[in-house]
């Protein structure tokens, strides 16, 4: 019976979280609210909003944010504090032209492999994409981004997964305006699966048509819907 005492005590006493673990709420609190557009591209952080809404201390709050800030969800200004990364047009066209020259290289790996294993890590990562496309947008960004982690992942290079961090942070400000723009999840799953279609052809003319209209077209249509909202 003591025993049974001791050991519902152990289950009903939960460790404290540690310091990690309450700077990851606070990065993930921050993600969630840019991506159910709660926060839009810009606008001010307030560290003492956060401090309170998430009951964290102060310095808790501003590690998060400034590692946010390095990985390029926020951007630090001089006498304004923190923000989150704007969309300009103009960034997103040479992020677009770099992610295509990433991801083809990133594809041509994951095709070279002769083991198919590489390939079949891809098409699980596409099947759990395709499974969200009806789900609420926080799932559905997720596996979004998940999907295109999982390209990076599946190649197995080394330089690709040291900058996907900047990488994830442009993509996740990027989809959150884009889904609040345009509001069409079919729209994004016919473009990916025309991409996997592509990649399971094994035809680098078919893999480089796709990423354009994946990556760059989507750009460039973006970019005017941001030039748009500017000239209002």
């Amino acid at each position: 019976m003591n025993a049974d005492r001791g050991r519902i005590g152990e289950t009903a006493v939960s460790a404290p979280a540690s310091n990690t673990e309450r700077r990851q709420r606070v990065v993930d609190e921050i993600k969630r609210r840019i991506i159910v557009g709660e926060l839009r591209p810009g606008q001010r952080i307030i560290e003492a909003e956060i401090t309170a809404s998430l009951e964290v201390s102060r310095p808790t709050a501003r590690e998060a944010l400034n590692q946010m800030a390095r990985d390029g969800f926020l951007i630090q200004e001089a006498y304004r504090g923190l923000r989150v990364t704007n969309i300009e047009a103009e960034s997103l066209l040479e992020i677009a032209r770099i992610r295509v020259a990433l991801d083809t290289e990133a594809i041509a790996e994951i095709l070279a492999d002769p083991t198919g294993e590489r390939l079949a890590a891809l098409e699980r990562n596409w099947t759990e994409f395709e499974g969200a496309t009806e789900a609420d947008p926080l799932a559905r960004h997720a596996a979004h981004v998940r999907f295109h982690r999982g390209i990076w992942e599946a190649a197995d290079n080394y330089l690709l997964m040291r900058i996907w961090p900047v990488v994830e942070a442009q993509m996740t400000i990027v989809l959150a305006y884009d889904e609040f723009t345009r509001r069409d999840p079919q729209r994004a799953h016919a473009i990916h699966a025309a991409l996997m279609s592509a990649i399971r052809s094994r035809d680098d003319d078919r893999i480089r048509t796709a990423l354009t209209v994946h990556t760059i077209d989507s750009a460039q249509e973006l970019a005017l819907l941001v030039g748009g909202a500017d000239g209002h």
